[in-house]
């Protein structure tokens, strides 16, 4: 039976934003938590959500990085040929696979191969992935990159995670208007989920209380849904050899779960097609 499986990227262009925590703890959750199948693609130069499930030695060895589908051809008439999932993908548990993030990337970010923006895109598809994954889970880089954009390319939607201070807002206008290009020029269908805060403390100071409203009186915010269900402070989602420890603490995991019931609430209401759209 076919899954039609939701690809989502999650997207900040300002790093320290608890993007990556995130991208694992949304994974995790889906996957031991409500039996859904998931692929997390790790498409960050940092591969900080490779590192949360995967040993240093066991990376090391391995050659099945996101590096294979950008990694440049060594040979002038050299014709690409598309992996199969199997050559790229590593098993992290029953539910759970990772197309694990490599440094290398930064060798090919700034290739003038306009068809690698659409690589990742052209995987998923050859691969038939929408019908074998559940949810298919993109942790960008915190920058504008070949990377984002083929990330968003591929993407039915995208989520943008957000810390409460200044900084944090600056940067939502520019993602706007950058997301509403790329809508543009590649004709996409690509809507936003919305915005969910992070590292968020159990009471709010009258001084963030004060940011948060003014970035969502913003205007950049006027077609962006604002998620009821935030993350914490508390910093439980650590890597490691152990694997991402999120979905074992009480708070975290209670934020989590808030967090995965809103959006497949959210992504239940979307498949009517009633979306919201980013204007440019």
């Amino acid at each position: 039976m076919s899954k039609n499986g939701k690809v989502i990227s999650i997207i900040n262009m300002k790093g320290g934003v608890g993007k990556t925590a995130l991208s694992v703890g949304i994974s995790s959750f889906l996957s031991e938590k409500k039996d859904e199948k998931v692929l997390l693609i790790d498409s960050d130069p940092q591969f900080n959500a490779t590192q949360a499930f995967i040993d240093p030695e066991d990376y090391l060895k391995s050659e099945k990085t996101i590096f294979k589908l950008f990694k440049p051809q060594t040979e002038l008439h050299q014709s690409f040929v598309m992996p199969k999932r199997e050559e790229l993908v590593t098993k992290i548990n029953k539910n759970l696979d990772i197309l694990m993030g490599d440094l290398n990337l930064v060798l090919v970010n700034k290739s003038s191969d306009s068809g690698l923006i659409k690589r990742l895109k052209r995987f998923i598809t050859k691969n038939n992935l929408r019908n074998y994954y559940d949810y298919i889970i993109i942790d960008c880089p915190p920058t504008l990159t070949l990377y984002t954009d083929s990330a968003l390319v591929s993407s039915d939607y995208y989520l943008i995670p957000n810390r409460i201070d200044r900084y944090s807002n600056i940067g939502i206008s520019s993602l706007n208007r950058a997301i509403g290009d790329l809508i543009d020029q590649e004709d996409l269908e690509l809507k936003c989920l919305g915005l969910i805060y992070t590292m968020v403390q159990n009471h709010l100071s009258d001084k963030q209380k004060e940011v948060k409203a003014e970035l969502e009186s913003n205007k950049a915010m006027e077609n962006i849904y604002v998620f009821k269900s935030s993350t914490s402070l508390v910093n439980d989602m650590q890597v490691g050899k152990q694997g991402p420890i999120a979905t074992r603490y009480a708070k975290s995991n209670k934020d989590i779960s808030d967090v995965v019931d809103e959006l497949q609430a959210l992504l239940s209401k979307n498949s009517s097609k009633e979306g919201v759209t980013v204007d440019g």
